[in-house]
C-alpha cells in the first residue's frame, strides 16, 4: 500500500500514514457541520502509531460530541484547515478528515451517522448504511480491535 499523504490548505501541515483506513464514514452531527462549514464531515480512522506529522503545527480544541464523549479536533495553526480528531480516552486511532487527504479517491464510506441532523437540501450517499444518531459502538470498535489483534500475531 502507498502511504496516505495529506495536509492543510496552506501547505504548512503535512502528514503521512503508512496504514490504510480502518473505518470510513460520513458524519452529519452539528459539531461536524460547524467544523467543516458544510453539511457533513467525512473521516477515515487510522492507527495513530502509523501516522506521522511531517511539518507544521496543529492547534486543537476539545468538544463534547453529541455522543457525550470528549473529542479533540485538530487544525492547522496557520490557515485553520481541519486535519484530524481523536478521543483522548481512546488515543489508539486518529480520525483524518478526508478533505485533508491528497488523494481523496481512496474514500469509500460504509456508514453515515447522525442522519437525524442531516440537512434535507443535501443528498446522502446511496450505498451507505444510515444511523439516525451515532453508530453502534461495535461498528467502530470491532474493526479497530481486529486490526490491532492481527498486528500482535
Amino acid at each position: 500500500m502507498k502511504p496516505l499523504l495529506g495536509g492543510c490548505a496552506c501547505g504548512q501541515v503535512r502528514y503521512e500514514c503508512t496504514e490504510g483506513p480502518l473505518v470510513q464514514f460520513i458524519c452529519h452531527c452539528r459539531d461536524c457541520q460547524h467544523t467543516s462549514g458544510g453539511a457533513f464531515m467525512a473521516f477515515i480512522f487510522v492507527p495513530r502509531d502509523r501516522l506521522t506529522y511531517l511539518s507544521g503545527s496543529l492547534h486543537h480544541y476539545d468538544v463534547r460530541a453529541e455522543s457525550g464523549r470528549e473529542l479533540r479536533r485538530q487544525f492547522c495553526s496557520a490557515c485553520g484547515s481541519p486535519i484530524s480528531a481523536y478521543w483522548p480516552g481512546a488515543p489508539m486511532v486518529e480520525l483524518l478528515t478526508v478533505a485533508s487527504l491528497d488523494d481523496q479517491s481512496i474514500f469509500t464510506p460504509s456508514h453515515e451517522l447522525w442522519m437525524s441532523r442531516a440537512e434535507d437540501w443535501h443528498p446522502v450517499h446511496p450505498e451507505t448504511i444510515k444511523f439516525s444518531e451515532g453508530p453502534d459502538e461495535e461498528l467502530v470498535r470491532e474493526p479497530v480491535r481486529a486490526y490491532f489483534a492481527a498486528r500482535e500475531k
